[in-house]
């Protein structure tokens, strides 16, 4: 994600109308916010916010067991305080969650569970939407709707054996279980999922700080007999997750992940190095993830990063981002430590090309697949594999120019960074050099009359599809759409120096979840490739870490 040192393309001309001061102000006035976030050990504390789906589970698993306590009434106001959510989603899971909580039947009108269940999973990648609609509908099954015909378990059903990744094979087993009690069906799939599920320890802890796996499959369990002690020690561990204002969060923490891209961001804005290193080496220590045993299919990528300290899930993402900015920070210092994660990469390669997120033999997707190639680089020996990935990401190109659906809403997120992967290729490699124009056209041709950029063509703006859009005109020659996207950040940053709006990033697909400091390093980001780009862009350095 970080500006490309070479090769570097020619100087931008300064945006006609931007005031340079204006734009100096602006980046140090985030900068230092996002400064001010990082702790004396270098990680940055990212504490995901409430979430509807997570508080309806929570308040009707609080209901469904009969547990009355001053934490069901907070989560019970912070799901009223939503009843008239503009989310129609949300909307509908906090009535359901309200109604059953109060005792009244749940309005269980099929037709509006239908509309809503194919309107949610238009916005996830069409691979993961069998499995997803499953989980929609386990959690509308305990959330008191009726469960359809055609999802109900087949007496005969196995347990899947499909290469994937321990949360999702934790989420597997949990919505099997919930629909076979529904449905009133044993098979050697539930006996595989009972097994699965009981493994995570669920009684005494939130199992990787997973709190939307932990409620499902407390949910899931709550149906079986004897596991009574289980589910009411599971629900004591996740009311330690319950925020401020009642309701409960997707994750515990994401300390790895916002340390590393708000890490990136800082180095492209001039932050002190000192900081920078400190930062790095918080994220060296912790490189393997949690030791935790796998629950994985397949081979799980090791010897990366997972998202926190407390999760063994190491993934393409959080590995690709620390070795970004680790790289660019301290390469020599951290020599080893940059090895092993290159390594890590190379292992989960597939055939095609391809990364997936997390185990080897999983389905190849653009996003991670441009995420591997930008950490991999710098390094020469990896020229092959990187060529590889960039043929797959050709290949994944969509007519209009972009790409499936990654882990944001952001239609622009993977773009960018497809962009910033396709700088790499050789100078003369013509089919990237027509993937890159064809990005860039589409960018530019769906830029607001505002000069920003929504999550999708013809929504509003927002600061952090407008950084995904700056950064990839950046690699372009064009200096007025550049200014135009400059002069929105400039007009909606906040009095603290922040950037408020939607969030983007997704978990699971296609659900979003709400973390501060994600709005922020886009943004830091976008402002780090226009100062890379663009003479005059760059701020004062900072003198003191």
């Amino acid at each position: 994600m970080r500006p490309l040192n070479a090769p570097r393309p020619a100087p931008l001309p300064w945006p006609a109308g931007v005031d340079p001061d204006h734009v100096h102000q602006a980046v140090s006035r985030l900068r230092d916010n996002v400064i001010d976030r990082v702790d004396a050990d270098g990680s940055i504390r990212g504490e995901c916010h409430s979430r509807v789906l997570e508080s309806a589970l929570a308040l009707t698993l609080m209901a469904r067991i009969g547990a009355a306590s001053p934490a069901r009434d907070r989560v019970l106001a912070f799901l009223q305080a939503r009843l008239d959510s503009p989310q129609e989603f949300d909307r509908v899971l906090a009535t359901l969650a309200v109604s059953t909580a109060v005792h009244r039947a749940p309005d269980g009108d099929t037709d509006l569970i239908e509309k809503l269940t194919d309107a949610v999973l238009g916005s996830a990648p069409e691979f993961i939407s069998a499995r997803r609609r499953k989980m929609l509908y386990a959690v509308l099954s305990v959330l008191g709707c009726p469960l359809p015909s055609d999802v109900a378990p087949a007496p005969d059903e196995a347990a899947p054996t499909d290469p994937t990744h321990s949360w999702n094979v934790v989420q597997q087993a949990a919505v099997t279980l919930i629909l076979a009690n529904a449905a009133k069906v044993h098979n050697p799939a539930t006996e595989a999922a009972l097994t699965t599920l009981t493994a995570t320890d669920p009684a005494t802890t939130v199992w990787e700080g997973y709190v939307l796996m932990h409620l499902l499959t407390l949910h899931a369990l709550a149906g079986v007999p004897g596991q009574e002690a289980t589910v009411r020690g599971g629900l004591d561990s996740v009311l330690r997750h319950q925020r401020d204002d009642g309701g409960f969060p997707f994750i515990a923490e994401m300390h790895h992940w916002c340390t590393a891209t708000a890490g990136i961001g800082l180095a492209a804005t001039g932050a002190p190095p000192e900081l920078l290193r400190r930062m790095a080496g918080t994220l060296v220590h912790h490189q393997g993830g949690a030791p935790l045993p796998s629950l994985s299919r397949g081979a799980a990528l090791t010897g990366g990063w997972s998202m926190s300290p407390g999760v063994a899930l190491n993934d393409v993402d959080c590995t690709s981002c620390a070795l970004e900015f680790i790289q660019e920070t301290a390469p020599v210092r951290f020599h080893g430590a940059v090895r092993s994660g290159v390594d890590a990469l190379l292992a989960v390669q597939g055939e095609d090309g391809g990364f997936p997120t997390y185990v080897a033999g999983a389905r190849g997707e653009p996003c991670m697949t441009a995420a591997a190639v930008n950490a991999l680089a710098p390094h020469t020996d990896t020229v092959a594999a990187r060529q590889r990935a960039l043929d797959f990401l050709a290949e994944s190109q969509l007519p209009d120019g972009g790409f499936e659906p990654g882990w944001s809403r952001s239609r622009l997120h993977t773009i960018f960074r497809a962009r910033l992967a396709v700088g790499t290729a050789d100078a003369d490699d013509r089919r990237m050099a027509e993937v890159a124009r064809r990005m860039e056209q589409s960018v530019r041709a769906t830029q607001n009359a505002d000069g920003g950029w929504g999550m999708q063509p013809g929504d509003a703006s927002d600061a952090i599809s407008t950084a995904y859009g700056l950064i990839t005109l950046c690699c372009g020659d064009e200096a007025r759409p550049v200014g135009r996207a400059l002069s929105w950040l400039l007009d909606n940053q906040d009095a603290d120096g922040a950037y408020s709006g939607p969030p983007d990033m997704v978990g699971p697909r296609p659900f979003p979840y709400y973390v501060s400091v994600l709005t922020q390093a886009p943004v830091l980001l976008a402002f780090g490739h226009v100062r890379s780009r663009v003479p005059g862009a760059a701020p004062l350095p900072q003198e003191v870490a």
